[in-house]
């Protein structure tokens, strides 16, 4: 009687045992599947961003870093066997994403950035203080400089456009800045003197009063003696 109800007893447990490992298999399962699916949306919105960047910049990525998004994706693929995310497979297409596809697209934004800011920049610093806002040079650089930082380009810091599009306007709205003044060389030169504090009253001639006269221009423009 006694050994009956312990066999009994024996075998509920095992039935537990067999109940509680699938919930805990159940449980994994789910876990990996929501794993794998951030992980394919975040590289989803990497290869947008990318793509956007190459559509309205004159950006573009190196053959390596190309081959990179390749494996990526086929590291993604590969991760679904028989319908079931595997676990292994996917903690080694995370580990590569992590430690080759964002890396190799970080540095390729940074040396386009360090190439592509500097000129823009030197415009900005000779034309910003002929901006009929004063606030617009300010908003132009701070939108070139937070559009430095490969991982931040999909951040707003508008409410509305990402960093990305705001850096491609800042971009475009120094060329249209320079294009609507319509400064000749001459000028040109003048207020890159000014803004360096080079400029002399020998600088002054006829050419470029008659220019301060037709912008209106004459309350931007003062005269200090050197120290």
């Amino acid at each position: 009687m006694l050994l009956d109800k312990l066999t009994t007893s024996i075998k509920k447990m095992k039935q537990l045992d067999i109940v509680e490992n699938a919930v805990l298999d159940a449980e994994k399962k789910a876990q990996n599947e929501a794993a794998y699916k951030a992980l394919v949306g975040d590289f989803h919105k990497t290869v947008k961003k990318l793509q956007q960047a190459v559509e309205t910049l004159d950006y573009s990525v190196t053959d390596e870093t190309v081959q990179y998004l390749s494996d990526g994706v086929e590291n993604l693929l590969t991760v679904i066997s028989a319908g079931i995310v595997d676990a292994e497979d996917l903690s080694s297409a995370r580990q590569y994403i992590n430690r080759k596809v964002n890396p190799a697209l970080v540095k390729e934004w940074k040396v386009y950035y360090q190439k592509k800011t500097p000129e823009s920049l030197s415009k900005l610093n000779t034309l910003g203080h002929l901006a009929a806002n004063s606030e617009t040079a300010a908003v132009i650089r701070a939108n070139i400089s937070n559009g430095g930082e490969w991982n931040g380009l999909s951040l707003s810091d508008d409410g509305k456009n990402s960093r990305l599009e705001l850096f491609k306007s800042a971009i475009d709205e120094i060329d249209e800045l320079e294009e609507s003044l319509n400064l000749s060389d001459e000028i040109k030169d003048f207020i890159v003197k000014v803004t360096t504090k080079k400029a002399r009253v020998s600088d002054v001639n006829e050419n470029i009063i008659r220019w301060i006269k037709a912008e209106n221009l004459e309350e931007r423009f003062v005269i200090n003696f050197s120290t």
